[in-house]
């Protein structure tokens, strides 16, 4: 689909944002002519998508209904995006801009979180379109139609109550739609993608029981044996390369509790045990690397994770990431969860004061790829961002101070003694070829005229990007 690389030179742009915005507002029309009866239920609150979500299903009579309206979805998303794909991908494709590319959940838990905390950074945010995942790919495997109905309405709602900022009249676009799934490859690529899974899932599942494995049917057939948690979780010899999430028996219970037999998917095994279903869930995993690595090269954009489980399969397999990936992933830790205070309206502000570069900048001040990559668990990227992020904070802080002491020392002292004098009367008038009214009137004009420059640059200041992001981390 795309073929070029980062370090190419970029071709020149055919495709404009004003046709962007017109694709991508034609993809809303299509979410509004099959859920519109419905947003209006959508609370202004960040998480109002998965209220939303599990109230539905609730209603049978209205959700059957629903999920007869929809029954179609599938064609109508398919043909949208056989007409726009190749717009929109050679948009990005042409782009000369920092791009993510998200994996992990089908949407982020919260897109409004992950896009404020993304966009301090990052030029633009591919998110994969969850109605093609969840029509097409999902629904044929999905047995409980109302849990479909659940995870349609809540990822398509997440992004709906992003719509201003995706159709924002800003060239790079922060936000962009894209079909993102191994069923776009062609067969060639995606049996190379398959075998490069199932490899690296051997090579893994070897390390962290201790057996020398040597196919990913092995794999799944050692863990298929085991019926219970406690069963699978003891055949770790290596619990410290599993992924934190998994690495203690309480947590491995709990991951496993969720998502070990829910019954909402269709078996492909009788009799499925729950080694069968944590070695299937592994296999996914490693296949779901294979996937955004591909399109992340395709689309020359650097991956980002908002879920720990993923990213930590993604950097076993590439062994680190660069500082742009380091730094666009540090900011979904739980030290930055305080960016999600800030309002979604400072993105526009940061875009319309063009402060994308000097925030980059900032967070990259003492971060080098090299670091990055050696840092794979991010503690350190996090750690230095973090402080960063203070430092300018402080700086912001400084210059405030600064200005606001010469507009008060202009009151007081920088009027010109002979400009009070003669305004006192406590210079004789017939002085007046030395010191005249006039000369007087213009000092006093001139320092006025300073201090309300000097007061504007302040309120500017106050009201600017930066100050919006410091009041959120106060």
């Amino acid at each position: 689909m795309i073929e070029k690389k980062r370090e190419e030179t970029p071709t020149k742009t055919t495709v404009s944002v004003k046709q962007v915005n017109a694709i991508l507002s034609e993809y809303f029309e299509l979410i509004d002519s099959y859920f519109g009866g419905i947003k209006h239920h959508l609370g202004p609150e960040d998480d109002s998508h998965i209220d939303i979500s599990l109230l539905m299903p609730k209603y049978p009579l209205v959700s059957d209904l629903i999920i007869d309206t929809i029954d179609d979805l599938d064609e109508a998303v398919d043909k949208f995006w056989q007409k726009n794909l190749r717009p929109l991908a050679d948009y990005v494709r042409e782009k000369d801009a920092l791009k993510c590319l998200y994996s992990g959940d089908t949407t982020p838990q919260i897109l409004v979180d992950f896009t404020k905390r993304s966009a301090l950074y990052v030029d633009t945010i591919i998110l994969p379109d969850p109605i093609y995942n969840l029509a097409i790919f999902q629904k044929q495997i999905c047995i409980d139609k109302k849990y479909y109905l659940q995870k349609l309405l809540r990822h398509i709602f997440n992004i709906w109550k992003l719509k201003d900022i995706i159709l924002l009249d800003a060239d790079p676009k922060p936000i962009l739609i894209l079909p993102i799934n191994l069923g776009l490859v062609n067969e060639k690529s995606r049996k190379a993608l398959l075998e490069s899974a199932d490899k690296n899932l051997a090579k893994y599942v070897s390390q962290i029981t201790g057996k020398n494995l040597s196919s990913a049917q092995e794999s799944l057939d050692f863990f298929e044996k085991e019926n219970t948690i406690e069963g699978v979780f003891k055949k770790f010899s290596r619990t410290d390369l599993l992924p934190s999430d998994l690495a203690s028996e309480a947590s491995f219970r709990e991951f496993m509790e969720k998502f070990s037999n829910t019954g909402q998917f269709i078996k492909f095994k009788k009799d499925e045990s729950v080694g069968w279903d944590f070695g299937i869930y592994l296999r996914s995993q490693f296949i779901r690397v294979q996937e955004h690595k591909y399109f992340c090269e395709r689309l020359i954009a650097e991956p980002v994770y908002d879920y720990e489980v993923p990213w930590y399969f993604f950097n076993y397999d590439v062994g680190g990431v660069g500082m742009d990936a380091a730094i666009a992933n540090a900011l979904q830790k739980d030290q930055f969860q305080w960016v999600n205070k800030m309002p979604i309206a400072a993105l526009k502000v940061m875009r319309t004061e063009n402060k994308l570069g000097y925030m980059r900048d900032v967070l990259r001040h003492g971060i080098t790829d090299l670091k990055a990559k050696h840092d794979h668990d991010l503690v350190k990227v996090c750690e230095q961002v973090e402080a960063n992020l203070k430092d300018a904070f402080a700086k912001q802080e400084s210059e405030i101070k600064k200005l606001q002491d010469q507009a008060n020392k202009i009151v007081g002292k920088e009027i010109p003694i002979t400009s009070g004098g003669c305004l006192l009367g406590l210079i004789p008038y017939g002085v007046g070829t030395v010191v005249s009214f006039l000369t007087a009137g213009r000092d006093i004009k001139k320092a006025l005229s300073e201090r309300a420059a000097l007061e504007k640059e302040i309120q500017e200041k106050k009201s600017g990007f930066l100050s919006l992001l410091l009041k959120s981390h106060e």
